[in-house]
């Protein structure tokens, strides 16, 4: 998929974000965000937090647990009506605590919205995918 110009702008919005989470990197989050009542964020399994303040404190809270911490977009569809674009992506996680690695799959809606010429996170919303096991065949599970 070839991007225009400003679907470029907004994939480099939307690999800011990973990088900033990834990086554990509160003040790149504070330039991305736009620092607005209405913003929001759901991170996998949790409710919804709405406003800056507590969308920020989300991810200062995150960014404080111990271990690392990997996210990587994949399968990026980016979508664009004048101010508004939308980002759909695979997150592929992978974190380290305790020395254990752990995986795991979520799918993500990422909403930014254009402002004095920036694109800025208005929201973002990531749901685990859950893992579903091959079906089975006389008790016996195949894999091709």
């Amino acid at each position: 998929m070839t991007l225009t110009g400003e679907q470029q702008a907004v994939a480099e919005a939307n690999d800011a974000f990973y990088d900033a989470l990834t990086q554990r990197d509160l003040t790149a989050m504070d330039r991305l965000w736009f620092p607005a009542e209405w913003v929001e964020c759901v991170h996998p399994g949790m409710a919804p937090i709405r406003g800056w303040d507590a969308v920020r404190e989300s991810w200062s809270m995150l960014f404080s647990a111990a271990g690392s911490l990997l996210v990587a977009a994949t399968d990026v569809q980016i979508r664009l009506i004048g101010d508004v674009a939308w980002v759909s992506c695979d997150e592929r996680i992978a974190t380290r605590s305790d020395g254990r690695m752990v995986s795991s799959l979520a799918h993500a809606t990422n909403v930014f919205v254009r402002h004095d010429g920036t694109w800025r996170m208005a929201v973002h919303h990531a749901s685990a995918v859950p893992f579903l096991a091959l079906p089975e065949a006389d008790g016996v599970t195949t894999v091709n």
